[in-house]
């Protein structure tokens, strides 16, 4: 494939710019002709492989032509859009939703716009953010979850704290949702209680006069080339994630702290709780809430003296960034990308590969990793396929059962509501809607649901008790009395329904 990639500024060491960069030299190596375009120069601090072009601004005559452009950030995103034909299917490649922002809150109605520009397909790079965009603009968004560079960010031995503590903190002060001042604050906190600790600060920015004059030493490492991160996180004694955003993006300080060793305190944002993959997994991290010093000093505290804490804090966060490698990332980044180019028309198609042949394996796939449990990967075969057979409604049944397997609750109504977009008015479509509704606490909206089954399909004695149950959550006790009653008229002996009546009669 043809990449072009709109970067606003190259030459500026931003974790976003870095990830884009790294991103663009990884697809090189996979054989895709790559290109870089930038307002500004080539960066200083990695080497770009790929080709890169310094340009006045994005228009048309500017660009190579290609068959996939990538916007960044939100103001790169209309000029994808725009570009034409010729340059490729315009994507927006989201690492962050930049409307949530304090610092742009005189902006958030240009970036909505944006966000709803018509042609434009989505990648992100957490759960997350796949999640928001559904939700707040009914994207269906590709995920490739960022990577760990972990030749750079590997573990040391596991060292032994002593005082003073060395205790890390990256990013600029100046951004407000990165909220470094409650940092600083916990820090205060912590050394007036006794703990001994120099600051280890790493940033792209001069410092803010709010980190002067403090009462702990601080050691200023500035611009840092990436591949000397790993040196930096391999000396400290905890990490410090400070982040009050709830639309963080992905926060990948945090796994490559934990890459390298480092027990961290975080707060209980939900990218970083997207780390532990949905699996309810805590461990890797000590939590604290969003703005509270005094919790993050009371963790600091614990992190660097309990050796139990400290060991549980190193073994399960290396578990969990080495979930997080490159080649997972550049295979669904690169997955991504080539389904959004179009397919040459069938008269076109090279002998020996119709569709077919090219969903069947997918598909194929997909049923025997959802026999593994493996309902995730399932998911993005059944995903992959519907690029090919979009109509197929077979095919988005079994991606929406996929999707409640593996836990995506919104993602698995979102398929079943493309069933019905497409037409689809049958009775085990509305049950599973209605089945979705329920568990998401939507009663009124399942009622709807089961009502809508109940019209097309067969009026057993178990829908009836499905829609009474639902009727009685919502409030609607005469309905809820009405369908169980009609159930046990269809099935006397229904204990369940008897059941419910009763329960009713007493509410």
């Amino acid at each position: 494939m043809r990449i072009t990639w709109l970067l606003e500024a190259a030459d500026q060491l931003w974790g976003g710019v870095k990830v884009v960069l790294e991103d663009a030299n990884r697809l090189h190596r996979l054989g895709h002709q790559v290109t870089v375009v930038s307002r500004s120069g080539p960066p200083q601090w990695m080497r770009v492989e790929c080709g890169f072009r310094q340009v006045t601004d994005f228009r048309p005559e500017h660009l190579p032509d290609g068959d996939v452009i990538l916007g960044t950030f939100w103001t790169t995103v209309p000029w994808a859009a725009s570009a034409g034909p010729a340059k490729g299917v315009p994507v927006h490649f989201c690492q962050g939703y930049e409307g949530d922002s304090p610092n742009n809150a005189a902006l958030r109605d240009r970036i909505e716009a944006v966000y709803r520009l018509p042609g434009v397909r989505h990648i992100t790079i957490a759960g997350h953010l796949t999640r928001l965009l559904r939700e707040r603009f009914g994207i269906e968004a590709a995920e490739a979850p960022n990577a760990v560079d972990l030749a750079v960010h590997r573990p040391g031995p596991e060292r032994t704290p002593t005082a003073p503590f060395r205790i890390g903190l990256v990013g600029p002060y100046q951004v407000a949702s990165k909220d470094l001042a409650t940092g600083y604050a916990a820090c205060r906190l912590a050394h007036a209680a006794g703990l001994q600790l120099v600051l280890v600060r790493v940033s792209n920015t001069n410092p803010d006069p709010n980190e002067q004059d403090l009462p702990f030493p601080i050691e200023w490492h500035r611009n840092v080339p990436p591949e000397r991160m790993g040196d930096i996180y391999r000396s400290l004694d905890v990490f410090l994630g400070t982040s009050n955003s709830a639309t963080e993006g992905f926060f990948l300080p945090a796994l490559e702290a934990m890459a390298c060793g480092v027990p961290t305190v975080l707060t209980d944002v939900p990218c970083v709780r997207d780390h532990g993959a949905g699996k309810g997994e805590d461990l890797f991290s000590l939590f604290v809430p969003p703005g509270d010093a005094n919790a993050m000093a009371e963790a600091m505290v614990i992190a660097t003296s309990l050796p139990e804490v400290r060991t549980t804090l190193r073994r399960e966060g290396l578990a969990v960034a080495q979930r997080y490698t490159p080649e997972r990332h550049t295979e669904l980044l690169d997955a991504a990308l080539r389904s959004f180019v179009p397919a040459p028309d069938e008269s076109r198609r090279p002998e020996g590969q119709p569709t077919e042949t090219l969903t069947a394996p997918l598909i194929a796939a997909g049923e025997r990793l959802l026999g593994e449990d493996r309902a995730e990967d399932a998911v993005r075969c059944y995903l992959a396929a519907l690029c090919l057979r979009p109509g197929d409604r077979d095919l988005r049944f079994a991606l929406a059962r996929a999707q409640e397997r593996a836990g995506d609750l919104d993602g698995a109504l979102h398929s079943y509501d493309a069933l019905a977009s497409l037409g689809c008015d049958e009775e085990p479509l509305h049950t599973a809607r209605g089945l979705l509704l329920h568990a998401k606490g939507r009663m009124t909206d399942a009622a709807q649901a089961f009502r809508a089954a109940l019209a097309v399909g067969h009026r057993t004695a178990d829908a009836y008790n499905r829609l009474g149950v639902v009727l009685f959550q919502a409030g609607d006790f005469p309905g809820a009395r009405n369908s169980f009653e009609r159930a046990i008229v269809l099935q006397p002996e229904h204990a369940d329904a008897q059941a419910n009546l009763a329960a009713l009669a007493t509410a």
